[in-house]
């Protein structure tokens, strides 16, 4: 005959479930979500440092294309969520109460145990960081800079960035678009055809530096076209941007 099942084995596992789980748990969850923002912003920061150290000392602005910034800044997420459950699972361990506690809560289950667990996700986040992180820094060296006497554009793939005087300024057209927020354009077209948005991510940058951008451009040969300024967003503009947009920076 098979064995005898009592009916209080069959409902154990639904009463493990509903089991109310201990507030170390929810300690746990906001340490590893800390732990994630904390290596996102740290390898962000590292991406940024890594791009400044390739930009000329004299520049006066500079920035990512919105491709490298992609990879720069979204790449770093992927093994940060990885490093923030390692971080956060060491910090809980180290306190004997909630060691206790969330140990009762996995007894029995497979793969939990603190030292199993913390080194697959060592192995998981090395493995993620080889792919994350090479793309990370690739993104971080394609990036535009501005000096007085020049402007340079770094490829996203190339091992040193390409130099342009200002007299290789071809044309320059201005635009904007609205969506959720008002999107202004400053596209700037050099002899090779690379294309450069000076406004594509940092607008206010853009607005100090803008009077060292007119003496640049002071004497030089070039087109001007406000092809894109059109539609509801030029009805919102500021004075201050639509008169940047609409007029050549050299009248």
């Amino acid at each position: 005959m098979p064995p005898e099942v009592s009916s209080d084995s069959l409902h154990q596992p639904h009463r493990r479930l509903r089991r109310p789980q201990s507030p170390w748990s929810l300690l746990l969850a906001l340490l590893c979500l800390l732990g994630i923002g904390g290596a996102w912003i740290g390898i962000g920061y590292l991406a940024i440092a890594y791009r400044r150290a390739m930009v000329p000392a004299d520049a006066f602005l500079f920035s990512g294309s919105r491709l490298g910034n992609i990879l720069a800044f979204v790449a770093p997420g992927f093994p940060s969520m990885v490093i923030g459950l390692i971080v956060g699972n060491t910090l809980v361990w180290c306190i004997p109460p909630a060691r206790a506690a969330l140990g009762g809560e996995s007894s029995g289950a497979k793969g939990v145990r603190f030292r199993s667990t913390q080194f697959a996700l060592l192995k998981f986040a090395a493995a993620v960081s080889a792919i994350a992180l090479p793309i990370c820094f690739l993104g971080a060296n394609n990036f535009w800079a501005l000096t007085p006497e020049r402007i340079d554009y770094r490829p996203l793939i190339s091992s040193a960035a390409n130099h342009y005087s200002w007299e290789d300024v071809r044309e320059i057209q201005t635009g904007c678009s609205k969506g959720k927020s008002t999107t202004y354009n400053f596209v700037v077209t050099l002899t090779d055809k690379t294309r450069i948005d000076l406004m594509e991510e940092k607008h206010q940058e853009f607005l100090a530096a803008y009077p060292q951008i007119q003496l640049a451009l002071r004497g030089k040969n070039y087109t001007f076209s406000t092809w894109g300024l059109v539609g509801s967003c030029v009805a919102s503009a500021p004075p201050r941007w639509l008169e940047i947009l609409a007029r050549r920076p050299t009248e």
